[in-house]
């Protein structure tokens, strides 16, 4: 007696008994089974309970209750929901967490010598440690669910094209800048050289050359103007122009400070955000980092109803906004809900340190709550769309940021059987209010795992760990060295409690 046999069970038999000897290349495909899956439908993410996601190579093909057809794998992925990798619109991965222990608690007009910026007349790093703050950066971005960042480029002489290497080898999905600018400031004032801010230019084109497209095109370009008050108007206007022409995004930093504020508006009669406005340069494809002082924040307080705002809206333009950056040193945007009311996009970035997507939400719902002191403000729906849906259309990605057929699969896979996550009844509020990095358990860029069991793959946290302290150690050890007055760390940034004395 001869059993029927389903057409395709009888073809996928046949095709696994002939790939070891067939050179025709074959997609290989992946089904996940999970006990939760935040799908998407076209128009909102929805929760999709006992479902399965099914991915051939890099791409979805397939998101429902169930699938019948063979696949070539199955990861069983029960007690776990699966979300969107999220995206992180702005980061430095080289610059964290070199002043973490030291910047804290000080105030705001205490500088760190050679923090931040870390400035070529301040501090020359030896070769190895920005290549070691990449690599801490990349693990943390990773173990917390991040699966594609904007990195905002440290100068060459901060070892630029290696941690754009490291991105491409780490499996990550990035989109790479080489920052320039044309201006600086001299004992207070303002000064341009547009000579300089065309050649930094150039040499970031050269970049756009190289990297667009890289390592199975999971490295993009993205154009980077440094900031708005020391880049001159053709540079941005250039910008806006080579974006189109290349169809890349472009990320400033803009009204990120008061200095900054009060700088383009005594030099053009104009905020930050009505300056770029008049140049042409808010567009779709502009990502705006932080933009917290405009004309309504308390610290600047011009206008009350913040006009700019309908002008980002209307644009199409992004903010990226990092809470938890300006909240350890008092300042917060004023505010997120208020943003989006308005009809301004708001993606989520890591900045420097902890790069930690989980914190960002978090902190970024709590921060809206207390700056409107209303407990329905920012919402764990809100800030979980501004770290997918929102950072990918910034991007212009509509193949991230979401779980539906079409889309890369970019995956996380999060534990809902730990004490943080349980009782599950809504789990979206879960993450955003009770999950840590902890939870993240396994982590898939365009269909290869990066993160297992809570593991980064080729990534040694103690290791970096114990070069991370060989680090600070030697940049504590050079303060003294760094500024006029031969101030040590301990004299610019006293311990919380003394040392024990014998």
């Amino acid at each position: 007696m001869v059993l029927p046999v389903e057409p395709q069970i009888l073809l996928g038999v046949l095709i696994k008994l002939i790939k070891p000897t067939c050179d025709i290349p074959f997609m290989v495909s992946t089904k996940v089974e999970a006990s939760i899956i935040i799908a998407y439908d076209g128009e909102t993410h929805r929760i999709l309970n006992d479902g399965v996601v099914v991915y051939e190579d890099n791409t979805i093909i397939h998101v429902g209750k169930s699938y019948w057809k063979p696949v070539d794998n199955t990861i069983d992925a029960k007690g776990k929901m699966v979300v969107p990798g999220f995206i992180s619109l702005h980061a430095h991965i080289t610059q964290s967490p070199l002043s973490q222990g030291m910047k804290e608690d000080l105030p705001r007009h205490v500088a760190v010598p050679g923090a931040g910026t870390l400035s070529a007349n301040r501090w020359i790093p030896e070769p190895w440690m920005p290549e070691t703050m990449a690599k801490s950066s990349i693990y943390e971005l990773l173990r917390s669910g991040v699966t594609t960042l904007v990195e905002l480029g440290a100068p060459d002489w901060l070892g630029y094209k290696e941690s754009v290497d490291l991105l491409g080898e780490s499996g990550i999905r990035s989109y790479v800048s080489a920052g320039y600018r044309s201006g600086k400031y001299v004992d207070g004032e303002l000064v341009h050289d547009l000579e300089m801010g065309y050649g930094q230019m150039e040499n970031a084109l050269g970049y756009l050359e190289e990297y667009e497209g890289a390592y199975d095109d999971r490295l993009r370009f993205i154009l980077y103007p440094r900031t708005v008050d020391l880049c001159a108007p053709e540079l941005f206007k250039e910008s806006v122009k080579l974006s189109e022409e290349h169809n890349v995004p472009v990320e400033t930093h803009a009204a990120q400070s008061i200095i900054e504020y009060k700088a383009i508006k005594e030099e053009y009669g104009r905020n930050p955000i009505e300056f770029l406005h008049d140049l042409g340069a808010l567009t779709p494809h502009m990502i705006l980092g932080h933009c917290i002082f405009i004309s309504s924040h308390r610290l600047i307080n011009e206008t009350t109803n913040a006009p700019e705002l309908d002008l980002i809206a209307k644009s199409g333009a992004t903010v990226a906004h990092c809470p938890w950056v300006f909240a350890r040193v008092g300042r917060a945007l004023e505010s997120y809900p208020r943003y989006l009311k308005r009809g301004v996009k708001v993606g989520l970035g890591t900045d420097i340190f902890p790069q930690n997507m989980v914190n960002e939400m978090r902190w970024g719902a709590i921060i809206a709550k207390i700056v409107d002191i209303d407990s329905v403000g920012g919402t764990a729906r809100d800030l979980f769309n501004s770290a997918t849906i929102q950072g990918a259309d910034a991007l212009g990605r509509q193949d991230l940021g979401r779980i539906q057929a079409g889309a890369k699969a970019d995956l996380v896979l999060v534990n809902l059987e730990s004490i943080r996550m349980s009782p599950v009844r809504d789990p979206i509020r879960n993450l955003v209010y009770g999950a840590t990095d902890e939870d993240i358990d396994t982590v898939i860029v365009d269909g290869k795992t990066v993160v297992e069991g809570g593991v980064v793959l080729g990534l040694d946290e103690h290791r970096l760990a114990v070069d991370l302290q060989k680090i600070g150690d030697h940049f504590i050890d050079a303060i003294p060295r760094r500024n006029r007055e031969g101030k040590t760390h301990d004299m610019i940034s006293p311990l919380s409690f003394p040392e024990w004395d014998e």
